[in-house]
């Protein structure tokens, strides 16, 4: 697909109907071909390199609608985007930290009663769908300031993060895992 756009960009320079390149032939042919290559590529969402198409859009406004509720601490919100399947492993071996849907509004209404501030950034990287399903892989870019007993804990994070979606039979994404 991005070698016919190339063969259209030389057709729109009237290169190819001239026959004033013998493409891969010549120096000034293969290079030219590099360079009509970059013209070639898919439109991509604004401030991203994930590309423009409707599904896309429907995931990462999804993933938006989370970091707005999150920064809202709107926790009924955020349970309203979570699957009934979700399930977090928490990325250890250990089996005594994982927790499901359940578990999911104990974890955030325990974070979220102790937050006092937050500033949440995300720069989407990738999306990656296969069929129903959607893993999306983003660079967090954050920081929040937690109540405790013995005083207040600043923390800041930099750092990848992956968010797994599922197409509801409503035919809205729904979070599996990464919240």
């Amino acid at each position: 697909m991005r070698r016919l756009g190339s063969l259209n960009a030389l057709r729109c320079l009237g290169l190819l109907r001239l026959g004033v390149l013998r493409l891969g032939r010549s120096p000034l042919g293969l290079l030219c071909l590099f360079l009509a290559a970059g013209c070639g590529h898919a439109a991509t969402l604004p401030g991203t390199t994930v590309p423009d198409t409707p599904e896309n859009r429907a995931i990462l406004e999804t993933v938006e609608e989370y970091r707005t509720r999150l920064l809202e601490r709107n926790l009924d919100g955020l349970l309203l985007l979570a699957s009934k399947t979700y399930f977090e492993d928490s990325g250890t071996p250990q089996a005594d930290d994982d927790y499901g849907y359940e578990g999911l509004r104990q974890i955030l209404q325990k974070r979220l009663g102790r937050l006092k501030s937050l500033r949440y950034q995300v720069r989407y990287k990738t999306v990656k769908r296969q069929g129903n399903r959607a893993d999306v892989e983003v660079l967090i870019d954050g920081s929040f300031e937690l109540a405790a007993e013995v005083g207040d804990q600043y923390r800041r994070v930099t750092d990848f993060h992956r968010f797994v979606l599922e197409k509801s039979d409503q035919g809205k994404w729904k979070f599996l895992s990464g919240m």
